[in-house]
């Protein structure tokens, strides 16, 4: 099997583009001369687009429709014949990704057996209730790829941890500070916490810590962020600018604890190698919790978590409402207090 030019496929989320890093690492360590490219959805191509471990990141406009939408896969197409890739590895599991592969004639194609796996010549029985990055992993078998790092790992740049120190400066936290981050939004609104809970382990992390508090906020949730704010009886750092996807990483490198619910900051906290504390209640804590002894979830065990991805059909959230002020509060004042300053 010639190795000379590999091309890995996930075109998001967020949080699932994080999640195969373990593979980029292990590949590039199994092939150091290669030439290895991403193919990635245009909305999360910065988070990679500073790793040193790609040769190229070919962004995919995956939100175009109808005709521009065809354009686009004719322009990707072309230029992966023009790449002349030896092998691609899928971990889209996706028509339009096995499709992708197949149309820019790339010679061996790696996928999962299911469900658009007669696109692909290796295919891999797809683990479903396995973590995300062994999933990823197992599709890397077939290149004698049987040991790698799980921990995922994100690549900054100097200008990123410039933003960061700016940031922080202006805020007026030092070295000497201990500092939590909070992020209660999430993509889908049934997996965030109460803002309330957030608040009071906000006002508990400052009074009884004496930690700096920033709140951190994503696209279209400074309703949930408010509401945090609203909560306090003290006045936390709170994030509201737009920033690349490597900004708001650079900032989570910097604070020593990251309490978030089940979303893709958590898993860029995990990335930057900030102890982690996640909160999962309708999505399936098997895939997705952080890895590493450092990190923590918190969950709730009920019968019908993990359910059914991006419905509106949960009318209590009682995954969620079932988790506590008091048990959240004592994992993160305990790494809190681990804290070397």
């Amino acid at each position: 099997m010639i190795m000379e030019k590999i091309l890995l496929i996930r075109f998001g989320s967020l949080g699932d583009v994080v999640l195969t890093l373990p593979v980029v690492e292990a590949v590039r360590r199994s092939f150091p001369n290669a030439y290895i490219a991403m193919l990635v959805s245009d909305k999360c191509a910065n988070i990679v687009s500073a790793d040193p471990r790609f040769n190229e990141i070919i962004t995919f406009r995956r939100s175009a429709k109808g005709k521009e939408g065809l354009a686009e896969m004719h322009r990707i197409i072309c230029l992966l014949r023009e790449r002349k890739f030896d092998i691609s590895i899928d971990m889209q599991r996706k028509f339009r990704s096995a499709y992708l592969a197949y149309k820019g004639k790339i010679k061996t194609r790696i996928g999962y057996h299911q469900p658009f796996g007669f696109l692909c010549n290796i295919k891999i029985p797809d683990k479903v209730n396995k973590h995300s990055v062994d999933r990823n992993l197992d599709l890397i078998k077939p290149l004698g790829i049987d040991s790698a790092e799980r921990v995922p790992k994100i690549y900054l740049s100097d200008e990123d941890r410039d933003f960061a120190k700016n940031i922080f400066d202006s805020y007026g936290i030092t070295s000497n500070d201990k500092v939590l981050g909070i992020f209660p939004g999430a993509g889908w609104r049934p997996r965030c916490w109460l803002p309330e809970r957030f608040a009071k382990i906000a006002d508990l992390a400052m009074n009884i810590e004496n930690a700096k508090v920033i709140v951190f906020c994503g696209p279209d949730e400074s309703d949930i962020v408010d509401e945090v704010v609203k909560n306090m009886d003290n006045k936390p750092f709170v994030m509201k600018e737009k920033v690349t996807q490597r900004q708001l990483a650079s900032m989570i490198e910097k604070v020593d604890v990251m309490l978030s619910n089940d979303t893709g900051p958590m898993h860029i906290s995990v990335g930057v190698g900030t102890t982690t504390i996640a909160l999962f209640g309708p999505g399936n804590y098997i895939k997705f919790q952080p890895i590493g002894e450092k990190h923590a979830i918190i969950r709730k065990d009920v019968p019908c978590s993990p359910c059914k991805q991006f419905t509106d059909k949960c009318k209590d959230n009682i995954c969620m409402k079932s988790i506590t002020v008091d048990e959240v509060w004592e994992v993160v004042q305990q790494r809190l207090k681990t804290i070397a300053l």
